[in-house]
This record gives structure tokens, sequence and C-alpha cells, in this order.
């Protein structure tokens, strides 16, 4: 597989402009009728953003757990009986990414009594999203061409068959807002390349409610030497605690990693998609794992560090420097949310130490959760 004749297959697709045709066609799909977006959630307002930028209005929200008015967007909140019998005349756009969990709204707004017509899919809207969260969902082709040659790096440095069509779908997603194919979301940071001892020492970076944590401790039978985890969300954490709180060797640090100890604005509140950013009001603190090994034996240093930490991974890879040359854990660090980092990561973790092993999948539909795998 050529680099150089792939991408210019895709970039010969991307001047034929049929993809900006069928996007226009689906705006006006959507636009035929008032549009309600089924579920707020946590892609509910960046599809209102994103809609907006691309000239798409909505009217309003619908959910059944949740009513009155979404303090993010300003839209109101509606009930499925209220959207029944007020909206029915309207386009629903189920606005939650989760497969099953759409597949269920989906039946759900059809025994409603709505035409299947009428009911638009979480991929309909990721066509207009440009900016998520956090990640960069959408490129024009110059934007894109400054990361064109770090993109050929890596991929002719991949040396798997499935990596290098990551890197070409992950092109064909920031051009065309494209859909992946994908892995299944439940094995990942857990390939069958990682073998795992008794007395693994795991990071969890980017703790969230736990559940990699409670993942890692069932795939490890209950055996292993220590478990720390890191999160910056308070929200985030009081789940976390709750569900690890009472397991042995667990350890709960109220902190992100970064590549020293430092405080530093984030954006809170956001589940998953918590991040640090310098807009943002809140104070966060970090830490590095260098510092936090410190007066460590090497025999005690991590031999698993799972990153998802919303942007953050560089600096927190920076932070391992030491723990990453001397006991060269195993690595699962995710490169999606900057366009660079597929590339940018994986020389740098290269840099640090030179013996490891790379590969990526991926284990979503969608831009978010490709996963670099280093080993």
């Amino acid at each position: 597989m050529n680099f150089t004749e792939e991408y210019l297959k895709i970039k010969e697709e991307y001047l034929g402009f049929q993809w900006e045709k069928e996007k226009q066609a689906l705006k006006d799909k959507l636009l035929e009728r008032p549009i309600v977006l089924y579920g707020v959630g946590f892609f509910g307002g960046v599809i209102v953003k994103n809609f907006i930028s691309g000239g798409i209005n909505v009217e309003c929200f619908c959910d059944s757990n949740k009513k009155g008015v979404d303090q993010e967007t300003g839209l109101k909140i509606i009930s499925p009986n209220e959207l029944k019998e007020k909206y029915y005349n309207a386009n629903v756009l189920i606005s939650v990414a989760n497969p099953s969990t759409e597949q269920a709204i989906y039946e759900a707004v059809e025994n409603l009594g709505f035409d299947k017509r009428q009911i638009f899919h979480f991929r309909d809207a990721y066509k207009f999203i440009r900016k998520s969260r956090v990640e960069q969902v959408s490129l024009n082709l110059s934007e894109f061409e400054q990361f064109l040659n770090g993109y050929n790096h890596v991929f002719d440095f991949l040396s798997d068959k499935k990596s290098k069509e990551i890197v070409l779908q992950t092109i064909r997603s920031y051009l065309f807002n494209d859909l992946f194919t994908y892995d299944p979301p439940n094995e990942s940071y857990f390939p069958e390349q990682f073998k795992f001892s008794d007395n693994e020492v795991f990071i969890d970076g980017g703790l969230y409610t736990g559940d990699t944590t409670q993942e890692f401790i069932r795939r490890v039978n209950g055996h292993y030497k220590q478990i720390i985890g890191f999160d910056i969300d308070q929200n985030n954490l009081s789940v976390a605690h709750k569900n690890l709180d009472f397991m042995q060797g667990v350890t709960i640090i109220e902190k992100g990693l970064w590549d020293c100890t430092v405080s530093k604005n984030a954006e809170l509140g956001i589940m998953a998609g918590s991040n640090i950013n310098a807009d943002a009001s809140d104070v966060v603190d970090l830490t590095s794992l260098d510092e936090v090994f410190a007066n460590v034996s090497s025999d005690d240093y991590p031999t698993f560090i799972k990153l998802d930490i919303e942007g953050s991974e560089k600096q927190a890879l920076l932070g391992a420097k030491n723990i990453i040359k001397t006991a060269k854990p195993k690595l699962a660090v995710c490169v999606y949310h900057k366009p660079e980092d597929i590339f940018v990561l994986t020389d740098l973790i290269k840099s640090i130490n030179g013996d490891y092993n790379f590969f990526l999948r991926h284990y979503s539909p969608y831009i978010w959760d490709t996963v670099l795998y280093a080993y």
C-alpha cells in the first residue's frame, strides 16, 4: 500500500466535490421540516452550535429524562409525548452517538408514529460537525495538508495493514466526515498483543468513572500490584470513588497529568470531555508521573499506562519520560484529540524509547477513539 497513491485518490475525490453535493442534499432534506434533536446529552450542544454555523436552525430538544430549558443552548426541552402531540410534522434527529442507545431511540420515535423519512441518525448530524467539545472533527483540504507530511511519515512507519488503513480512514474522516470501520468498543485499551502479569502497576490517565480500571481488574482476574487513577473533574471523581474505593490497591489522585506540577484553567462538568482550557474559569491541579514515582523503586514503576486526557496526552508523555525510558511500560494513548497527535505522539514515544512496537486501533464510527498502542 503506497501512501502517495492512496492520498492522490482521496484528493481527487475531494476536488470532485460530489461529497459537497451530497451534504447539501442532506441539508435540504433536513430543512424541509422543523428540526427536533432527540437527546440533550454530551453532543446536543455540539450539534446545535455546528448546525447554526452551517445555517441549520433547531426548534428544541426532546428528552425522556430532562425537562425545562437546556442551559448551554437556551433551547426548550420537550417530552416524548409533547413531541408526538405538537411536533408530529418535525424531522427528528437523534443526537446520541452510542450505537445501541441510538437504535433504542430510533425505535422509540418510530413507536410515537413518526415516518422513517422523518427520523435522522447521529451520522447525519456528524456530516455537519467541524468541532466537537475538544476534537477538531473536520478540516478542509488546505487545513489538512499542513499535516500531510506527518501522515505520510506515520503511514510508512506503521507496519501492519490495519494501522495503515486507520491512517487513511482518518484522512477521509477529516475531509469528508466519513465513518470508520472499527473494532468493538469493549476491546479498547486491551489489545490481544498486551500480555498481563499478576504484578501490573496500571496508570489510568483520564479515570472518568473508573470504567477502564474496572475492566482492567476484570481482565487480570483481580490480580495486580497497584492501580492509580487521575482525573480533574469532581463529577467524574465522585462516581469513580463510589466504584473503586472498596478495591484494594487502588488509589485515586484528584489531579490531571502534565509534564510538571502546576495549576491550569480547565473546562469542567462535561463528563468525559473535561479538559485543560486556557479560556475556562475553573482551575485544576496537575502533576507528572515522573514526579509521582520520583521516590519509588524502578521495580514498582508503571507497567501499563493508559492516557485519554482530552488533548493533554503529549504533556503527560513528556512528564513520564524517565518511566518510559527506564521501564518501557505498555502504552495505550488516545491520538484523536488533535489532528497531529497520530504522528506527533508516535514520534515522541519513539524518541524516548526506541525499543517499542507500535500499532493503531479504532473503536468508534466517528473520529474519536483512535488508540496508539506501544509495547
